[in-house]
């Protein structure tokens, strides 16, 4: 009877244990996820994905969205503009910078053409936008054949920093 009492209260205690430990272990696993560290770029990756939640019957296609994911969770995401919102609209790049990372984009028609770059900074484990270069390029004559003849550059520095929770793309188009 002892016997069975001592390997009841083993296995009991063998159970609590490896309880504790996956629970300890989830616990880790959740707390990495969400954290990273703005100094190592290898920390999060920037990603595009449709977002088939967003599309209208009229929307020729999935709206798209930049996740930027840290482990396999999106901590943050920026809703990329569709067609209806901005003409002719191409994300051109993303890349990681030294403080965080950019965006490029472009769109327009026509006598105009637009292309933005978008800076983001890591403050604290947090993107912030601080910079936005916009390039406004348009056709002074259509009928001489030289086309987006005219450029204008115009840098805005975003003080205080904008938080990317808050950032609309198409704000600043």
């Amino acid at each position: 009877m002892k016997s069975h009492t001592l390997s009841g209260a083993y296995f009991a205690v063998t159970l609590f244990v490896l309880a504790a430990v996956c629970s300890a272990n989830n616990s880790a696993t959740i707390a990495t996820a969400k954290t990273f560290t703005c100094r190592n770029a290898n920390d999060y990756q920037l990603t595009v994905v449709p977002n088939p939640n967003r599309k209208k019957p009229s929307d020729p296609s999935d709206p798209r969205d930049l996740n930027i994911v840290v482990g396999h969770e999106a901590i943050s995401k920026i809703e990329l503009p569709k067609e209806s919102e901005a003409k002719n609209f191409s994300l051109d790049s993303i890349k990681k910078t030294k403080v965080g990372f950019e965006i490029k984009v472009d769109w327009g028609g026509g006598v105009y053409h637009y292309e933005i770059q978008f800076n983001f900074r890591c403050r604290g484990n947090k993107f912030y936008l601080y910079r936005i270069k916009h390039v406004s390029l348009s056709t002074t004559n259509p009928d001489s054949g030289s086309f987006l003849d005219k450029s204008q550059t115009k840098v805005t520095r975003i003080e205080p920093n904008l938080p990317i929770e808050k950032f609309v793309m198409t704000k600043y188009l």
